[in-house]
């Protein structure tokens, strides 16, 4: 027919995440049998056709032709709960879930007993948060198989969801006296502690766990993350350290452990384990790469470097050591070693479009405009890109003087990513510089619907009306939302120049002087200043900022005779 079991088994995952998240690493195993159980398949004569179509219809996905196949053969075989937890399931497959629920409460009309069909209904139950009902059949199920270990943990999930936390303790209890040695029934129980800030009892339970099954990197990684939020961080090293002495058959579960290490705030710590992995086995390719990593997020170039050359070394290949050695060299001011490490980064690798931005940026860096286009356009021709590379490209033409071409690669990139806000912010940049505010406008508002918080074209905006003198209300606002998101200079400037606009002369001092102190090397932030100083009639301070403007801008004629007006004074 269909795999059978598929819903109940996803219901089954989702159900018992919800408990806890689980901490990457090695699978629990507690050999619960539930995937396994057997339906009581019990199909008369006369019926056998109509199920036996009905599958075969369902195979096809004809999913209605196989319910009313179904329904011929539960009208030859009325008692058979089989045909109705198979009609349940077909109805589950079609998104009709009332109408599976209904087909499973038959099944167990006809056999009150079947377990599966308690276990299915239990978790539509607790799907739909009628907590109550989900007890009871999932009560009933391990009442009838108390082997049943998953089916605990979906018991004590809808316990702590109906806010029974106490049930759910005890039930998880029951199956560890069920069965001792169940890994996920511990570990379920110790995270239940935790999550109740019952940490005394917790770290009793973790360290149960941890004496039990000392392969399984959980126990080792949850316990480390407690003791760091008691603010015990010695013992949490030591708890992870203990972790990295197990006798593991694979290097690989070592790894998350160094992770949690490092997540918790141990990076030193863990460069320390990784040095002596790879003094015992220098092979150890995985050791090598964060290690790399680890003294590159410490900013230690050098030995950074090292590491990734070691890398490369045992795997030439190997994509992330070349994207962040290139990275090593980029630090370092090694621009020669970084385009050419950057340019060995396969086209097929996950980090190509990184590797594409550094060298765009590079040559660019050493006044290679004309090749920094090239790399750009003939690795976008390569791949779909992503946004910034458009506008990065669409920005060196428009310092190339090329503005054609810089709106056709922006409406090339809208064409691939249509909802991308920072693409509409650079055409909506590039049609102002073209004379065309409208159309500039009409972008950068379209750039916040699409990102509320994209505060660059909030401040555009509200520059754009103060400097036309109108809508100034709503430019006010929105210059305050974007200096919310970001009090930059420029941003502060756009504020006091709005204010300024509106004659609120005290108000805006304070943001004008912010910007000019911010930004000194900015003519026209203090040119703005200076406009202030002048209405406030603070004219000698109007001529000193007036003049360290016009340094800045000494073809400003405007600045200029703003300054020689002053100079009688």
């Amino acid at each position: 027919m269909f795999k059978r079991w598929l819903p109940f088994l996803l219901f089954t995952f989702t159900l018992v995440g919800c408990l806890s998240e689980s901490v990457p690493g090695q699978a629990l195993d507690g050999g619960d049998k539930t995937a396994a159980l057997q339906p009581h398949v019990s199909v008369s004569g006369k019926a056998l056709y109509h199920y036996a179509r009905a599958r075969l219809l369902a195979l096809d996905n004809r999913l209605p032709e196989a319910v009313a196949a179904l329904e011929r053969a539960i009208d030859a075989d009325p008692h058979s709960a089989y045909l109705r937890m198979v009609m349940a399931e077909i109805q589950l497959a079609r998104g009709e879930e009332k109408l599976a629920r209904r087909a499973v409460e038959d099944a167990l009309i006809q056999d009150p007993d079947y377990i599966e069909a308690h276990l299915l209904l239990g978790n539509l139950l607790l799907n739909s948060q009628s907590y109550q009902g989900a007890i009871e059949h999932l009560t009933r199920a391990i009442d009838l198989d108390p082997t049943l270990e998953k089916v605990y943990l979906q018991l004590a999930v809808a316990y702590v969801r109906g806010g029974a936390t106490d049930d759910a303790i005890g039930i998880l209890k029951r199956l560890l006296g069920q069965n001792p040695a169940s890994m996920v029934g511990r570990l379920a129980l110790a995270r239940l502690y935790h999550q109740l800030g019952l940490t005394s009892l917790a770290e009793q339970v973790y360290g149960e766990f941890i004496e039990k099954h000392s392969l399984q990197i959980q126990g080792y990684v949850e316990l480390a993350q407690l003791y760091t939020q008691l603010n015990k961080g010695q013992q949490a090293l030591a708890v992870l350290r203990r972790g990295l002495t197990q006798d593991f058959a694979e290097d690989r579960s070592r790894y998350p452990l160094l992770r949690a290490m490092v997540e918790l705030g141990y990076v030193d710590e863990a460069l320390v384990e990784l040095r002596t992995m790879l003094k015992e086995n220098p092979q150890r390719v995985e050791a090598q790469r964060l290690s790399g990593l680890l003294l590159l997020e410490k900013k230690q170039w050098q030995q950074a470097g090292e590491a990734f050359r070691k890398l490369l070394e045992m795997d030439p290949s190997h994509e992330q050591g070349l994207f962040y050695l290139g990275l090593v060299h980029e630090n370092q001011q090694q621009w020669t070693e970084a385009i050419a490490t950057f340019e060995k980064v396969p086209d097929t690798s996950d980090f190509f479009l990184d590797a594409t931005s550094h060298l765009g940026y590079l040559y660019y860096r050493q006044g290679q405009l004309e090749k920094a286009i090239q790399v750009l356009e003939e690795r976008l021709q390569k791949s779909q890109g992503r946004p910034q590379l458009f506008s990065f490209l669409a920005s060196l033409y428009r310092e190339h003087n090329e503005n054609t071409k810089a709106g056709n690669w922006l409406q090339r990139g809208l064409e691939i990513f249509p909802e991308s806000a920072e693409l509409y912010y650079h055409r909506g940049l590039l049609r102002e510089s073209g004379g065309n505010r409208k159309g500039a406008l009409e972008d950068m508002r379209r750039a916040i619907e699409l990102d509320d918080k994209h505060y660059e074209a909030m401040n555009f905006i509200a520059y754009s009306y103060a400097e036309q003198g109108e809508s100034l209300d709503e430019a006010l606002t929105l210059a305050r939302q974007a200096l919310q998101l970001n009090n930059e200079g420029h941003i502060l400037d756009t504020l006091g120049w709005v204010l300024f606009k509106l004659k609120r002369f005290d108000e805006a001092r304070g943001e004008l002087e912010a910007a000019a102190a911010l930004l000194p090397q900015d003519g026209l932030v203090q040119e703005h200043l200076g406009d202030l100083y002048r209405e406030l009639g603070l004219l000698d301070k109007a001529a000193a900022i007036y003049g360290r403007a016009l340094k800045l801008r000494p073809q400003d004629e405007k600045l200029r005779n703003k300054l020689q007006q002053l100079s009688p004074h």
